[in-house]
């Protein structure tokens, strides 16, 4: 049987190389390719489900458009006609600004991402900027190094002590979990630092369980005790750091007595692990998203990276503190994919903030609105007033695999590939440097259309300039001319395997030279304070779970919406194959309100609420509602009818878990 070799699209910090056993058309098997080092020995559940995706049923397959009585299928000429005549009135009567594009991660694949340049040749567009998931982190590191890279995988078995902190690679990143014990193997000691004992605990020697949202604070409880007791590199510190006096200075007020008092961790425990960490070297830290989305998420993540700045533990095999990994991405050509040599015209908004976007954006407002790889009204916070705001837009087109709740409220759903159907390449921003070439192996069933066709056709029709019109491989070409520049790769070199980018650093900083405009670690951030943020990293509390008012109403338990193991974000919450949603409570919190295992219980915020059936674990903090995210409205379990849509502290993302919310058996009161 022929095989042939893929990459996984999903949103994950993993991406792993596939190899495919292909008969005809028709896909049979999906395995790890080992060519691939780090994801070459297994594949995830998600990972697993690929085959149930691309045959799904429910798949969509033809072009649909909504009368008012439900959708009726339309052909593509149909489809493309009734785009074209909309955007282009209304680029006519109200400008390119009047057409909002809003993508997200739903399919990692590099040329879906040619519709921004399809805009850029329609004279712009509104755009966002920001995250739903990441990008107070991104910020928060760009500010301290300049520039967002993390140790490779097999780095980490150099470390002698590791600090898990806020993240859960059992469950989001399973390739990891080898190098860890690895680690542990070699002596290295491993702490969990999570409000939540998560399946990550049972691989950890100790799980510090944290009050949510404070970790800046243990940050800072920390530093001020590496530093009155001189666990810390004062060369380091003398030659590759600056800003070190005034972050002095604001960790003196955060002495571990009284940050026990805010983290609700043991001054002995925070003391134990300062000082563990200040004599105990290699130290490597890998950071999660969950602790950065929170109002104060941006200076959490800047307090860590203090800490291992403090001890040296940057530029050394073993060390420093991994968030994502951005060097693969400067041999993307990015710039083309966007038009930016087409000089659009662009407004931006922040991502989190599309409903406020929809509703108050007046000059001009937005007329049409194009959804890719994304399912908004599932996943934004505060997801019932984005429903609102969606509905006033009065032409809405959103491209899917399946009827989703986004797809649902538009008012033309257009049918696109799944990942074997058609070319790619894929690369990872989040952990290593291997690219991996796709080739279509399959036909897509009925009239599916990748992304990259339906925009050629629509630019064809309305005569746009500067949108390819290259075959798929011929703009996958285009697209890495940096790589080939600079390193003589070819598309027909991807073609061969996975490969690892020649000059990827396992060991980011090893120079000891930063991406700041001096070249130093910066505790203190003069571009911070430019920007209008804290040019230190303080602990500010966060804005809900703090507010006093909201506890006195009952508002009194973390509603906290961790990523499942079984899928990412909404892809694989298909309604009709999804379990019942369920809440995990503490038994002692069930029992204050009655519950039992399998009661239906209501959790509301101040924004909406939801249902789910209760299920009782002694790991669920007394003070914390636990409710995986993803699921669909459908459900009755759509958490982020309860999350906020505000913004974290820099990088314009949402802080989806800055949440309180109270409970009560269903159909009380109400």
């Amino acid at each position: 049987m022929p095989v042939f070799r893929s990459a996984c699209p999903h949103n994950c910090w993993d991406q792993c190389s596939f190899i495919v056993n292909a008969a005809g058309s028709t896909i049979t098997a999906v395995k790890p390719d080992p060519a691939q080092k780090v994801t070459g020995s297994f594949i995830c559940r998600k990972g697993k489900r690929h085959l149930e995706r691309i045959n799904h049923p429910a798949r969509l397959k033809h072009p649909l458009l909504q009368t008012g009585r439900g959708f009726k299928r339309v052909t593509w000429d149909e489809a493309l006609a009734l785009m074209a005549e909309k955007l282009s009135g209304a680029t006519a009567r109200l400008g390119p600004l009047s057409i909002l594009h809003y993508f997200d991660g739903g399919h990692g694949g590099v040329l879906k991402n040619i519709e921004s340049r399809f805009f850029s040749a329609l004279g712009g567009c509104t755009a966002h900027r920001g995250s739903l998931c990441w990008s107070a982190g991104l910020a928060a590191q760009r500010y301290d190094f300049g520039g967002v890279l993390s140790h490779g995988y097999d780095d980490l078995p150099h470390s002698r002590l590791i600090l898990i902190w806020g993240r859960n690679p059992a469950a989001t990143g399973q390739h990891l979990l080898p190098f860890i014990r690895q680690a542990k193997k070699n002596g290295a000691r491993v702490v969990l630092i999570d409000p939540l004992k998560t399946a990550t605990a049972a691989l950890a020697d100790e799980h510090m369980a944290i009050n949510p949202a404070t970790d800046g604070a243990l940050a800072l409880g920390m530093a001020h005790l590496l530093i009155r007791e001189g666990l810390t590199d004062g060369l380091f510190i003398s030659r590759h750091c600056s800003g070190f006096e005034p972050y002095r200075d604001l960790v003196e007020r955060y002495p571990p007595r009284e940050v026990s008092q805010i983290t609700g961790v043991a001054q002995a425990a925070i003391e134990k692990l300062a000082r563990e960490y200040g004599a105990v070297k290699p130290g490597a830290i890998l950071l999660g998203y969950g602790l950065q989305r929170h109002t104060n998420g941006g200076n959490t993540i800047r307090a860590i990276d203090a800490l291992a700045a403090l001890t040296g533990n940057i530029g050394v095999p073993g060390g420093g503190v991994s968030y994502a990994n951005f060097q693969v991405a400067p041999w993307i050509d990015q710039a083309y994919l966007e038009g930016a040599d087409l000089s659009p015209c662009r407004r931006f908004y922040p991502k989190p903030g599309l409903a406020e976007a929809l509703r108050e954006m007046r000059d001009p407002p937005v007329e049409c609105l194009y959804i890719s790889r994304a399912n908004p009204l599932t996943q934004a916070g505060n997801s019932r007033k984005l429903a609102e705001a969606f509905k006033a837009v009065p032409f809405k087109v959103v491209a899917e695999l399946f009827m989703t709740d986004t797809a649902a409220a538009a008012d033309l759903v257009l049918p696109s590939t799944y990942f074997l159907e058609e070319e790619d390449l894929y690369f990872n921003s989040m952990s290593h440097t291997y690219l991996s070439y796709g080739p279509k192996l399959a036909e897509p069933p009925g009239e599916c259309r990748h992304e990259y066709r339906i925009m050629q056709d629509l630019a064809g029709i309305m005569k746009l300039r500067g949108f390819p019109a290259l075959p798929g491989s011929e703009l996958i070409g285009r697209i890495i001319r940096p790589l080939t520049v600079s390193h003589g790769i070819s598309l027909d070199k991807l073609k061969e395997g996975p490969l690892a980018l020649p000059g990827g650093e396992a060991v980011p900083w090893r120079r000891r030279v930063f991406g700041t405009p001096d070249g130093k670690y910066h505790f203190f951030s003069a571009q911070a304070a430019a920007d209008g943020r804290d040019p230190l990293p303080v602990y500010r509390e966060p804005s809900e779970l703090a507010d006093r008012e909201l506890h006195a109403r009952g508002y009194r338990y973390w509603f906290a919406t961790p990523h499942p193991p079984d899928s990412i974000h909404s892809a694989h919450r298909m309604p009709e194959r999804s379990p019942q949603p369920r809440a995990y409570l503490h038994p002692e919190t069930a029992r204050e309100h009655g519950f039992t295992a399998g009661s239906k219980v209501r959790i509301e915020s101040k924004r909406g609420s939801i249902e789910a059936t209760a299920q009782l674990e002694e790991t669920v903090p007394r003070y914390a509602v636990v409710v995986y995210e993803g699921w669909w409205q459908c459900s009755g379990a759509a958490v982020n009818n309860l999350t906020p849509d505000r913004l974290t502290d820099m990088g314009e993302q949402a802080a989806l878990y800055d949440c309180l919310c109270r409970i009560e058996k269903s159909g009380i009161g109400h």
